[in-house]
């Protein structure tokens, strides 16, 4: 019996005796005495400030034309891999039309026969020119492509112009302005060596 009473007075002192909060007494030297709360900290809500976060660069723009190509032409080497099926092809083919701004010019470009007859693409540079047409939050940008066909085991660079059209998107998130930026290939001009 006095066994069990020894467990249960251990165990009490053991578990804090169920109290919400320590006190860490002061030790000897240059340490401040310190009180460990379990409180919740509500912290005040900032009024909503409206101002704009203008991020966009030429680098933005020329990123988001690369990251687009790269995509396309990553869609064109998986349709063209002789092991896929006529399903996977057709899920690709569309997914590849999201991508364009109208899609009868990526058909265009797909049914050039260097393309057609290509083992598949790599996107070698791709080179900002210029901005063809302004609106307030559309622009409409020329940018030079060098790319390499890969046929049979031989190489062909190949030079052409390549067109994205770009929407500024003009998003609120808590009371701040950022603008972000929507792309899609518009035309890519016939290939030239």
């Amino acid at each position: 019996m006095k066994r069990f009473i020894y467990i249960i007075f251990l165990l009490t002192i053991a578990c804090g005796g169920g109290k919400d909060g320590i006190k860490i007494s002061q030790k000897s030297g240059n340490h401040q005495s310190l009180k460990q709360h379990f409180d919740k900290k509500i912290l005040p809500v900032k009024p909503a400030v409206d101002h704009t976060k203008d991020s966009l660069t030429q680098d933005s723009f020329n990123a988001l034309a690369r990251q687009k190509m790269l995509q396309f032409f990553d869609m064109i080497n998986l349709i063209k891999q002789k092991k896929s099926s006529k399903d996977f092809e057709s899920f690709t083919t569309e997914n590849a039309k999201k991508l364009w701004l109208k899609p009868e010019n990526a058909k265009q470009f797909l049914q050039q026969p260097a393309i057609q007859k290509a083992d598949s693409l790599e996107l070698r540079a791709l080179t900002f020119q210029k901005f063809q047409t302004q609106q307030p939050d559309e622009l409409l940008a020329v940018y030079r492509l060098r790319f390499k066909i890969f046929r049979n085991g031989q190489t062909q660079l190949r030079q052409t112009q390549a067109q994205f059209y770009f929407k500024i998107l003009h998003l609120d998130v808590d009371g701040q302005t950022y603008q972000s930026l929507k792309a899609k290939i518009f035309r890519i001009g016939k290939c030239v060596r």
